[in-house]
């Protein structure tokens, strides 16, 4: 596929998830949590690797999960599974601060993106943050990998806020470290919401996922950045 038009079919995913949290927005609703399995974070993240493989790949790391929604309670979820093997993974949402009513509609949220079932007393409190992604209780340059699906560039949008979660990343991030986002818009557009104090610690790369057919798998760009300098 050539790249203009990958460059289309992103722009076409972003105007119409423009349209949707606009009226969502507009109308005073809520932001969607959705519990997603591990298999959506392989396919997107992982490039379809296996489970086990994965697995083994951060059995020394520490990942945090920027935007997690229900995911920590979805009993096939990547979190789920990193605590059972032992991974040092972290849920990282306000509304898990008990806002979640794990009622009929938070369900049909889980089963529409592919989860099974949610379960309110699921294993791993203590990697459940109900915080905000521009205060992360760790310290400099201690975590492996960020991953964020559905929250960076989608629901959280204003370039003052993503400045401010990106300043955090920078922080937390070891040399080297990765943050890695879907569905994001075109590197163009990335570029004009982050300044350049913050476009310089990355080296940016994105790979565009044009093989998605479901909602919540569009066309679109999954950018990771990697931290090339954690100071000033």
């Amino acid at each position: 596929m050539q790249e203009k038009t990958k460059r289309m079919w992103a722009g076409l995913t972003f105007t119409g998830v423009k349209v949707f949290t606009g009226i969502s927005n507009a109308l005073g609703l809520p932001v969607i949590s959705t519990g997603r399995p591990f298999s959506f974070y392989r396919e997107v993240f992982f490039g379809q690797r296996g489970e086990s493989e994965v697995l083994e790949d951060l059995a020394d790391k520490r990942v945090l999960d920027i935007g997690c929604g229900l995911t920590p309670f979805t009993p096939d979820s990547m979190f789920q599974a990193c605590y059972a093997a032992g991974v040092e993974f972290y849920g990282v949402d306000p509304k898990l601060d008990g806002t979640f009513e794990f009622g009929r509609f938070d369900r049909v949220k889980v089963a529409f993106n592919r989860g099974h079932g949610l379960d309110p007393n699921a294993p791993g409190e203590e990697r459940r943050l109900a915080i905000y992604a521009d205060d992360l209780p760790f310290e400099g340059a201690s975590v492996d990998l960020i991953l964020s699906s559905w929250a960076l560039f989608v629901w959280i949008d204003d370039p003052q806020i993503l400045t401010s979660v990106f300043h955090e990343a920078v922080r937390v991030l070891k040399p080297s470290g990765e943050m890695k986002i879907y569905p994001t818009p075109n590197i163009d557009a990335i570029e004009s919401a982050l300044p350049n104090e913050i476009l310089n610690r990355f080296e940016i790369r994105q790979v565009f996922l044009g093989r998605m057919s479901a909602l919540n798998l569009p066309p679109a760009y999954r950018t990771t950045f990697r931290i090339v300098k954690n100071s000033p």
